[in-house]
């Protein structure tokens, strides 16, 4: 399970390296905005989402390009994003993973 999981988690990351930041046109794992990447067993994906900036205009966009790039991938049932650093996190964490039960 544990050679699954570290396979999968390398799918998400290159699955990330083509999501860009619309402010830098960067793909978001080279500007380093995503930390703690983590699965379990039964497909629950968690990441924290550091934005360049504490007033960044553009989180809640790039925030479902995330998911939405991530939840496409086999094996993915839940994607939890958690916003840190931004001075919406807390809401925008939450207008995420509404509905997932793990919000």
């Amino acid at each position: 399970m544990p050679d699954e999981i570290s396979d999968q988690i390398n799918r998400v990351r290159r699955r990330l390296e083509n999501v860009t930041d619309p402010g830098t046109n960067m793909n978001v794992m080279s500007m380093g905005i995503i930390r703690n990447l983590t699965m379990t067993g039964d497909g629950v994906l968690s990441m924290q989402l550091r934005p360049s900036s504490t007033v960044c205009p553009l989180v809640v966009p790039l925030a479902f390009r995330i998911k939405k790039a991530v939840e496409e991938l086999e094996g993915i049932n839940i994607v939890k994003i958690t916003v840190v650093d931004h001075r919406m996190a807390e809401s925008v964490t939450a207008m995420l993973n509404e509905g997932d039960g793990h919000s």
